[in-house]
C-alpha cells in the first residue's frame, strides 16, 4: 500500500525540515504510537499498540530536500515494512510538503482506511505547530490527540447492537465495519475466544484505544459491537 498527500504552510523550509527531523514530533499524529526510544544516532525503537502490539525499528534519513523514516520489523511471525517520506519544496512565500506513506504488513486494508483519517487530523496539527514555531521560534512538544478517548463513553453508557461468531479470516472485515460505523457514533468492538479478549474503541473512523492483541485470538471468535 502506498498513498501520497500534499499540503503547504507559510513557514520556511528550514523550520519545516527541523520539525520533521524530530521523530518525537510525529508521535502526536497517530494515537497508536505509544512510545519512542533512541537506539543510535539516527535510529529509534517505536512501540505501537494498534490492533496488535509491536516494537518497530525506525531509521531516519535526512537529505537536502526532505526527511525519510524507514520503519520495519523483520523478526518473528509478524513482519512489517514501511516508510514515511517528507519531500520539502520551497516556493515564493510558502513551503509545500509532499508526504508519501508506504505500508506492507498485517491489516493493510484497515491501514489504508485509517491513513485518510490520520492525514486530515495531521494537517491541522501540523499547521498549528508551524504557527507556534513562527510565533515562538521553536516547535511545541506537547502531545495532542483530537477526537480521542476523552470523548468516548463508558461501557455502562453503551448498548449492545450486534453479537456474532466469526472466524479469524473475518476479523479484518468486522474491524472495517466498526471503523465505518464510528463515523456516526462511538463504537466499542469486543473480540473474544473465551481465553483472550481484545477491546477496540473507534471514534470518527479512528482507533482511539486498543487492549489486547488481535493475533492472539483463536477460532471460534465471538464479536460484540456496542455503541452509544
Amino acid at each position: 500500500m502506498e498513498v501520497s498527500y500534499g499540503f503547504e504552510v507559510e513557514q520556511s523550509p528550514e523550520i519545516v525540515k527541523e520539525y520533521l527531523s524530530d521523530p518525537n514530533n510525529l508521535m502526536k499524529y497517530v494515537p497508536a504510537f505509544k512510545g519512542i526510544e533512541r537506539t543510535g544516532e539516527d535510529e529509534w525503537e517505536l512501540k505501537i499498540s494498534w490492533l496488535i502490539t509491536l516494537k518497530l525499528n525506525v531509521i531516519r534519513q535526512v537529505t537536502r530536500d526532505g526527511v525519510t523514516y524507514l520503519i520495519k520489523k523483520t523478526e518473528g511471525m509478524i513482519k512489517v515494512k514501511s516508510y514515511l517520506k517528507f519531500v520539502i519544496l520551497p516556493t515564493k512565500g510558502r513551503t509545500i510538503v509532499k508526504l508519501i506513506f508506504f505500508y506492507e504488513g498485517p491489516f493493510e486494508g484497515i491501514a489504508r482506511r485509517q491513513t485518510e483519517a490520520f492525514y486530515k487530523r495531521g494537517v491541522e496539527i501540523f499547521k498549528r505547530d508551524m504557527e507556534s514555531a513562527r510565533t515562538s521560534e521553536k516547535t511545541t512538544e506537547s502531545k495532542v490527540v483530537l477526537g480521542g478517548n476523552n470523548q468516548f463513553p463508558s461501557i455502562l453508557e453503551m448498548k449492545t447492537v450486534e453479537v456474532k461468531r466469526i472466524s479469524a479470516k473475518d476479523v479484518e472485515d468486522v474491524i472495517g465495519e466498526a471503523i465505518a460505523k464510528s463515523l456516526d457514533a462511538p463504537i466499542l468492538l469486543i473480540l473474544s475466544d473465551g481465553e483472550n479478549v481484545v477491546e477496540l474503541k473507534f471514534y470518527g473512523g479512528d482507533v482511539v484505544e486498543s487492549k489486547g492483541d488481535v493475533k492472539s485470538l483463536k477460532e471460534p471468535i465471538k464479536a460484540i459491537v456496542k455503541t452509544k
